[in-house]
């Protein structure tokens, strides 16, 4: 029998399948297939790989190891908290938002008074485009040529 004859005959085969759960037994709950358990199992690995990882890893730091955001860091009732600072404005601060704020309004003053200069330059133009049509001046020699 050849290789491809087998795996043909394979192919046609009915796949497993796993027997329900009996009547008298539904009061259990739902019967846990072998897919299933593997899909639970395999989850259930990755997640205490994950946790071996961080214990290993906790157990390599160094106790004297120092970053500055620690500085700023502590923990209360076991979780890590990082402090931050109150934002106190200084009346030199408040004074340098002030000049700045009367700033901005001025030179926005400028920008649109500029704006409106250059609209009213614009504004003559239309005064001569729309007074009419032009009138044609002919020049004839008698009168007789002006009226064709």
């Amino acid at each position: 029998m050849s290789a491809a004859f087998r795996k043909a005959a394979k192919a046609r085969q009915r796949p497993h399948r796993e027997r329900a759960q009996p009547a008298a037994r539904t009061k259990l709950g739902l019967l846990e297939k072998k897919k299933d358990y593997r899909l639970r199992a395999r989850d259930y690995h990755k997640k205490q790989n994950a946790l071996r990882a961080l214990q290993k890893k906790a157990l390599d730091k160094n106790p004297d190891e120092f970053y500055f955001k620690m500085i700023r860091a502590e923990v209360k009732d076991g979780v890590h908290v990082i402090k931050k600072p109150k934002d106190e404005i200084t009346p030199e601060q408040v004074k340098l938002m002030r000049t700045q704020d009367i700033k901005y309004v001025e030179m926005k003053r400028v920008a649109e008074a500029k704006k409106i200069e250059r609209l009213k330059a614009e504004l003559h133009l239309l005064d001569a485009a729309g007074s009419g049509p032009g009138r044609h001046l002919f020049f004839v020699d008698t009168e007789r040529e002006g009226e064709d």
